[in-house]
C-alpha cells in the first residue's frame, strides 16, 4: 500500500501561453526533486493525516497486515515496516474483542442404530426417511498477551541528551530527533524480542503470556471430537536430517524403510504434506482455493536452513537420494542447491532458500527465537497461513485507542492505529516513557501445521542468535552463558 504525504495548499494563476511552455520545457529539461514521503513527518509521534493510494505494494505479507501496518498515528512502522519475518507472515490485525470461538463440524454421518449405521436408501415410498447425527469440536481463545517496557529514567532539563549520543535511525535513513519517539523505539525493540520468543514458546496459562507455536501446533487438544484439530507432531529424537532410531509421528515409531534403513527428514516432510492436502481437500472452504507463494512455509533455526538445503538436494539430484558431502560436491548438485538461494529467484521469498513438494514451493522462514533448543538442536514447522483468500492464522493486537480516550487526561496515549498504549510519567525533573502492547494468536486449522522436533544439525562455530537472552547470543561464544551487560 502507497503512501503519500497530503499535498499542501496550492494556488492557481493564469500564465500567458508562451511563458508557460517556456517554463514547461525548463522543467522537462532539469531533475524534478522528489522528497522522502518521510520527508515532511513531524518530529514526535503524534497523529499525522496522510492519504493512502489504492494500490497494493508487492513486498506485503501473503496472509495479511504487517504487525506494525501503515496507520493515521504511524511512528514505529517507520522503524520495523516489513522487518519482522514471522510477525509480520501471521498478519497481525487490531481488535477490541477478547472472546473467540470456533466451532469445526467434526462429522456429518447416518444416524446409528444398533451401532450401525442406517440406510439412506427408501424402499417404501410412505416410509420415513432415518436421520442423521453430527458432532462438533469446539477452539476457544480469551485473552490477550501483555507486554510493556520502560524506557530510560532522564532529566527534564538535559534534553536531546540521547538523541546526540545514541543517535537512531527509521527504516528511509532520517535521524531520529524525538527524545519521546527514542525512547519508545527502544521499549518497543525490547517488547518485541519478548514476543518474538512468546510467538514460538508463549503458554497462555503464564498470566501476561499468550499462547505460541508449541501450544498451538501440538497432539493434546482436549474436549469432544477434539482429535479433528490434532496437528502433526514428530519428535525426530535428536537424529541428524539422515534419520535414525526412534522417530515418531505424533506418538506412534514410524517403521523403518522397507529393506531396511531409516526415512530421512523430507521423506517425512512428504507424507505429512500430504495428508494435509488431503484433508484440504475435503474441506469445503479450502477445496477450491489456490495456494499462493507464501502461503505454506518451512520455519526453521538459521543454522536448520543450510542442512536442510543440503538435503534436500542430495534427496534431489544425487544418486540414490543419499545425501553425502561427496554427493553434494558433484556439478549438478552444486548448481541446483546454488539455484535454491539464488537472490533473484522469485522462489526465495524470503532470502533463505526454498524445497519444493510435489511441486509445490515451500520458501524457508529462518527464525532462530525459541527454534534454538541446543548447540545442535531445534524445532522446524511446516506452517500453512493461508490457503488463497481463506486464512488459517491470524495475528491480534488487542486495540489500545478506547483506553487512551477514557484516560487520555491521565497521560495515556495510543500510537500505531492502536498498536501501543504509552504513558509519560513526571516525577519533580525527571520523567521516563513506559509502553504496553497486547497481541495474540489465533489459529483457525491446527491440523494443518507440522511440528518436527528436536533435529540435529551440526556446523562449525556452531548456532548464532540475535536474542540478548540467548546463550548463543552472537556476541558471545555458541552456548556459553551470557556475559553481555
Amino acid at each position: 500500500m502507497t503512501v503519500m504525504i497530503a499535498p499542501i495548499n496550492t494556488r492557481t494563476r493564469v500564465r500567458s501561453k508562451a511563458t508557460a511552455t517556456k517554463r514547461a520545457v525548463q522543467r522537462a529539461q532539469q531533475p524534478i526533486a522528489r522528497p522522502s514521503i518521510h520527508q515532511q513527518a513531524p518530529q514526535t509521534y503524534e497523529a499525522q493525516a496522510v492519504q493512502r493510494a489504492m494500490s497494493v505494494s508487492n513486498l506485503a505479507t501473503p496472509i495479511g497486515t504487517n504487525f506494525f501496518d501503515r496507520c493515521g498515528d504511524e511512528i514505529m512502522s517507520l522503524h520495523y515496516g516489513q522487518q519482522l519475518d514471522l510477525l509480520d507472515w501471521m498478519g497481525f490485525e487490531v481488535s477490541d474483542t477478547a472472546y473467540r470461538v470456533l466451532e469445526f463440524i467434526a462429522y456429518n454421518r447416518a444416524a446409528l442404530s444398533g451401532g450401525n449405521p442406517t440406510a439412506g436408501h427408501l424402499s417404501d415410498p410412505c416410509a420415513d426417511p432415518n436421520g442423521i447425527e453430527y458432532g462438533t469440536a469446539k477452539l476457544t481463545v480469551e485473552n490477550f498477551g501483555r507486554y510493556g517496557r520502560k524506557g530510560p529514567d532522564r532529566e527534564i532539563m538535559k534534553p536531546k541528551r540521547y538523541c546526540a549520543t545514541d543517535p537512531i535511525r527509521r527504516l528511509d535513513g532520517e535521524v531520529v530527533t524525538s527524545e519521546s519517539e527514542w525512547d519508545l523505539r527502544f521499549a518497543v525493540d525490547a517488547m518485541i524480542g519478548d514476543i518474538r520468543r512468546d510467538l514460538i514458546t508463549g503458554n497462555a496459562s503464564v498470566s501476561g503470556q499468550f499462547d505460541g507455536l508449541e501450544a498451538w501446533v501440538k497432539t493434546s487438544y482436549t474436549g469432544p471430537n477434539a482429535d479433528v484439530l490434532k496437528s502433526t507432531v514428530i519428535d525426530w529424537n535428536g537424529n541428524p536430517m539422515a534419520g535414525g532410531a526412534g522417530v515418531t509421528w505424533n506418538g506412534t515409531a514410524i517403521a523403518s524403510k522397507p529393506g531396511g534403513g531409516y526415512y530421512n527428514l523430507i521423506d517425512v516432510l512428504l507424507p505429512a504434506w500430504r495428508r494435509i492436502h488431503q484433508r484440504m481437500m475435503w474441506t469445503r472452504q479450502l477445496q477450491n482455493q489456490r495456494m499462493r507463494l507464501g502461503d505454506a512455509i518451512i520455519l526453521l533455526p538459521t543454522m536448520h536452513a543450510q542442512c536442510l538445503l543440503d538435503h534436500f538436494t542430495c534427496w534431489s539430484v544425487c544418486p540414490g537420494g543419499e545425501y553425502s558431502p561427496v554427493n553434494l560436491q558433484q556439478m549438478e548438485a552444486r548448481k541446483f542447491r546454488n539455484e535454491l538461494v539464488r537472490a533473484d529467484n522469485p522462489n526465495n521469498l524470503f532470502g533463505y532458500g526454498y524445497i519444493t513438494l510435489d511441486n509445490t514451493t515451500f520458501p524457508l522462514m529462518a527464525y532462530d527465537p525459541g527454534l534454538i533448543k541446543g548447540p545442535t538442536r531445534g524445532d522446524i514447522y511446516m506452517l500453512f497461513g493461508s490457503v488463497g483468500g481463506v486464512r488459517l492464522w491470524e495475528g491480534e493486537h488487542l486495540s489500545a485507542a478506547v483506553a487512551a480516550s477514557e484516560f487520555g487526561d491521565h497521560g495515556y496515549t495510543s500510537v500505531d492505529g492502536g498498536r501501543i498504549l504509552t504513558l509519560t510519567e513526571t516525577e519533580n525533573e525527571c520523567f521516563h516513557l513506559k509502553a504496553w502492547m497486547h497481541p495474540r494468536l489465533f489459529c483457525r486449522a491446527p491440523w494443518a501445521q507440522v511440528r518436527f522436533m528436536d533435529v540435529v544439525c551440526s556446523q562449525p562455530g556452531g548456532p548464532l542468535s540475535g536474542d540478548p537472552n540467548d546463550t548463543s547470543f552472537f556476541y558471545n561464544s555458541s552456548f556459553t552463558p551470557a556475559t553481555i551487560s
